[in-house]
């Protein structure tokens, strides 16, 4: 392989618990909805901001109050990943891995439905910038179809002058894993973290199973 193309929110940041509290006060404190964390889990973790909205509420919200929500819900992750020092680091290996990608003149790229606010956030709080400038980073802009859409990961491959084809993609949700299928990744590979270990061994496409980045390097 080529380059290396990451997802960001459950694989190189493991972030999945906050992302889950604040789907779960959002939809508690605006409309009154007290979702068991399962459904906050299966329904929100992975899809778009838009593609959750438009799940729940089909099309009632306006694109207005979709943009206005989105904010409110995204401040409150970014508060909650703030208010403990804990949560400011890259999944365990992680900068280690970069480091080594760097390294060896690997490239690598990042495609995430993150908004551009979260994307400022990690690049400052969480010291990604130390790897990565914006433009090799593919982020919400409501210009792409989102994943399970492959248009991520193209576009994040056409930034190094590749195809998918090309790249291992590193993912860790359903539709993400669904994206890099899509896209035709020359190889995938699977955080556990956030779907079941038996539902990403039953993917034949998957090509290897990771917990963390502490042992990447035998897949370079």
């Amino acid at each position: 392989m080529k380059a290396i193309l990451f997802d960001f929110n459950g694989t190189l940041y493991n972030d999945t618990h906050l992302h889950l509290a604040a789907w779960h006060n959002f939809f508690l404190k605006n409309f009154g909805m007290d979702l068991t964390e399962e459904e906050v889990r299966r329904r929100c973790i992975g899809p778009s901001n838009r593609d959750i909205f438009r799940d729940f509420f089909g099309d009632r919200l306006s694109p207005r109050q979709v943009r206005e929500y989105e904010a409110e819900k995204e401040r409150e992750y970014r508060a909650a990943a703030r208010s403990d020092p804990a949560n400011l680091n890259l999944m365990d290996g992680a900068p280690e891995m970069l480091d080594l990608l760097v390294k060896r003149g690997i490239p690598f790229a990042l495609a995430t439905a993150s908004p551009i606010e979260n994307v400022e956030f990690y690049l400052e709080d969480l010291g990604l910038k130390r790897w990565f400038s914006l433009d090799r980073i593919v982020y919400e802009e409501g210009k792409l179809a989102s994943k399970p859409d492959p248009a991520f990961y193209i576009e994040a491959a056409r930034r190094l002058n590749l195809s998918p084809q090309d790249c291992t993609i590193v993912e860790d949700s359903k539709t993400g894993i669904q994206a890099a299928i899509h896209a035709h990744a020359g190889r995938i590979l699977a955080i556990d973290r956030t779907v079941s270990r038996e539902w990403l061994e039953s993917v034949r496409e998957i090509d290897g199973i990771l917990h963390d980045f502490r042992s990447f390097e035998r897949f370079l």
